[in-house]
């Protein structure tokens, strides 16, 4: 009779642990998710990742991150290369205790972007995506050896009402602002899910593919003028 009270009595505390945790994280939800994309980002990127907040409402399965910005790679300016504005979230609620979360919708509403290059020819553009393939976020990763880590798809990814502001180190062009085009991204880690760090490279991959597309329609060249022939001629 003692043995099976003191089952009761265990089960009893493992339980009020338990609703203690799951309290903790619904109510530190949106902290935790911040940290999360600052920690994640900053270590993909190897570049300072910031957000300024996070709400999420798991009723609705919507979410808002507001002032997501990541610092220019080393050997640039000390703007930001990225501000991503407002970017709006749709959850399958239902997927959550899932092994694949599905996400139906990511919007990334007015970027602005920040294309630089330095004496040397180099941007800030492909110096981010080096970052980032070093980093592996769009390789294979290897499995965790107890089995367990996050998968996502996502059904859909937009960004839109982006601009790009072009900008030589020399100081000796002014900067020029332009217009990117829409990007959208379906169905990423369909097949299996793909983990986070699999998704930011996506992202990324694409969204420094098509600045670098929006800048060649820009007539670069004509823009940085004499400085960029030269640095051709090398």
């Amino acid at each position: 009779m003692k043995t099976w009270k003191k089952i009761i009595i265990a089960i009893a505390v493992l339980l009020l642990v338990l609703a203690g945790v799951l309290f903790f994280v619904f109510r530190n939800l949106d902290s935790i998710v911040k940290s999360a994309i600052e920690k994640y980002g900053s270590e993909i990127t190897k570049t300072a990742v910031r957000v300024s907040s996070v709400k999420i409402k798991l009723s609705s399965g919507k979410g808002a991150i507001k002032g997501l910005t990541v610092s220019n790679p080393k050997g640039f300016s000390s703007s930001n290369i990225f501000s991503l504005g407002e970017i709006s979230t749709k959850i399958d609620a239902g997927s959550v205790r899932s092994k694949i979360i599905v996400i139906d919708s990511i919007v990334i509403s007015a970027p602005q972007v920040l294309y630089e290059m330095n004496s040397s020819g180099a941007s800030n553009i492909d110096a981010l995506k080096k970052n980032i393939q070093s980093a592996g976020g769009e390789k294979k990763p290897k499995k965790e050896k107890d089995g367990k880590e996050i998968r996502l798809h996502i059904k859909k990814l937009v960004i839109e009402n982006g601009k790009i502001n072009l900008r030589l180190l020399t100081g000796s062009d002014k900067p020029l602002m332009i217009n990117l085009s829409r990007v959208e991204l379906t169905d990423i880690g369909k097949k299996g899910g793909a983990t986070p760090s699999q998704v930011a490279g996506r992202v990324a991959s694409a969204l420094t593919e098509e600045v670098a597309v929006a800048v060649a329609k820009a007539g670069a060249e004509s823009f940085f003028g004499s400085a960029i022939k030269k640095l051709f001629g090398k």
